[in-house]
């Protein structure tokens, strides 16, 4: 199984890594995303990128000021992001195969750009988009922080 971690930064310039400080995964707690959210949430902030480092390898979520490749000019900024744990399962005879995924989502208006990687086999990763709608620990909008 790969080694799996998110990386999140928080407006205030601060960063939030799984399994590291406070935001390690504690038993009877809950999991250190949802932990984030509700501690952005209640101190008035929000997320400014996301990350996911996998053996060594990071990949970038869609964030605030990507000023590489030109794209500074036209790019969309997230609003706010998502991340969740999926688990599939099959039962074959008395064996039970299972597969691990982690979500990782950017939320813009009307939509939201997926990152899912396979945690069980690291080689197998997606890239969609969809409404942006679902069950997943969404962290605070930035658009709510900007009104006030």
């Amino acid at each position: 199984m790969a080694d799996v971690k998110w990386v999140a930064t928080l407006s205030d310039g601060t960063t939030a890594a799984e399994e590291s400080g406070e935001w390690k995964e504690v038993p009877g707690e809950k999991k250190p995303w949802v932990r984030l959210v509700e501690f952005a949430g209640k101190n008035k902030l929000y997320l400014t990128s996301l990350r996911l480092n996998i053996d060594g390898r990071t990949i970038h979520m869609p964030r605030d000021a990507f000023d590489r490749f030109n794209f500074n000019e036209t790019q969309m900024v997230p609003n706010s992001y998502s991340l969740t744990y999926h688990l599939e399962g099959e039962l074959s005879g008395a064996i039970i195969n299972e597969e691990r995924f982690i979500d990782l989502a950017a939320h813009f208006d009307g939509f939201a750009v997926h990152y899912l990687q396979n945690i069980t086999n690291p080689n197998l990763s997606w890239v969609i988009v969809s409404n942006g709608k679902g069950r997943m620990a969404q962290s605070p909008d930035k658009r709510w922080h900007e009104a006030k």
